[in-house]
């Protein structure tokens, strides 16, 4: 800031000198305030989640909660469900009464990427920048960027738990969440890629689980009981894999591996007790947290800060190695 100095060429009193300090602070100041940017507690952020009954996700809107206060801003986080059911209308309605709110900023978790895109389409009229955070939004609506996983990348580290489990030899069985959708289509495709460098292992049979604790015992024991110990490892594509290791451990089965995605308390505690032998740690904690700070940099002008098109959050492996040094945020 350049500060600005006048003094009087014919006295140099005191007085002089006051006045013309008094007249640089005021000039100095009124520069000063009129770049300012704008106060962080004018901010109020939007954020529709579409399911906060999901423990993953409801953990999610409490660290976007916490980080906004963190940075002075208000926020509101709403389900986007009605009735109990995921609905992409009241998703859409959500977005709409934010729009006629004048939100800062939308932070949008969507259940469909292409449902929403209309309500996106209106936010970009209004000029309100939105956010899409663990799920991503279709051809035809802008998002400043996407933050959340890579779910290519996260099948490959599941992929990798499961060659480290079985020492690059072995059986395995891939228990996958509901077919055809985006994660479960990505993790698939990578976990039998990077099996698929491996000749010694060898993919026997595909279960489907739905992300879902019972089914996923279910198939767990119907797996055990056609394979028993000539099945190396088990692998599914989300938490609930914690519940069939449990089953197959409470039946006497020791030697299978089993890996899970994510890492609830649950999977924490069944990595601790050996049923478990790893997982990749998706942490929503983490996306939730890089979600309100995107929207903070764009608001306040640091949009170079903000990675484009996509923000993946990291998605370290945990195993028995570390599971006592990095604790679960969520519980589900």
């Amino acid at each position: 800031m350049h500060r600005i100095t006048r003094t009087s060429a014919g006295r140099r009193t005191i007085a002089a000198v006051v006045v013309a300090a008094v007249a640089a602070a005021a000039l100095a100041g009124a520069a000063s305030s009129s770049h300012a940017a704008p106060a962080s507690s004018k901010f109020v952020i939007g954020s529709v989640v579409n399911d906060l009954t999901n423990p993953f996700l409801s953990t999610m809107g409490k660290a976007e909660q916490a980080e906004a206060a963190k940075h002075g801003m208000s926020i509101k986080v709403v389900s986007g469900s009605s009735g109990g059911t995921i609905s992409v209308s009241a998703q859409i309605s959500e977005i709409q009464q934010f729009i006629s709110e004048k939100v800062s900023a939308i932070l949008l978790t969507a259940s469909s990427p292409t449902g929403i895109v209309p309500a996106v389409k209106l936010a970009n009229q209004a000029g309100i920048p939105v956010f899409a955070v663990n799920t991503t939004v279709g051809k035809g609506a802008k998002v400043v960027t996407f933050v959340g996983d890579n779910d290519y990348q996260y099948g490959v580290q599941e992929g990798k738990l499961v060659a480290a489990a079985l020492g690059g030899k072995g059986n395995v069985a891939l228990l996958e969440g509901v077919l055809g959708d985006s994660p479960e289509v990505l993790r698939t495709n990578a976990i039998k890629a990077t099996l698929g460098k491996y000749s010694g292992i060898h993919i026997v049979t595909s279960e489907v689980d739905n992300w879902q604790n019972a089914l996923n015992v279910t198939d767990t024991e119907n797996l055990i009981s056609k394979y028993g110990n000539t099945l190396g490892a088990v692998v599914a594509e989300g938490p609930e894999m914690y519940a069939g290791a449990a089953y197959a451990r409470s039946k006497g089965n020791t030697t299978t591996k089993f890996v899970a995605g994510d890492y609830s308390k649950q999977v924490q505690a069944a990595i601790k007790k050996g049923q478990l032998y790893g997982t990749v740690d998706q942490d929503p904690a983490t996306e939730g947290r890089m979600g309100v700070d995107y929207a903070f940099d764009y608001l306040t002008g640091k949009k170079s800060l903000i990675k484009k098109p996509q923000a993946f959050i990291p998605l370290p492996l945990i195993t028995s190695k570390n599971v006592n040094t990095i604790n679960a945020t969520w519980s589900g």
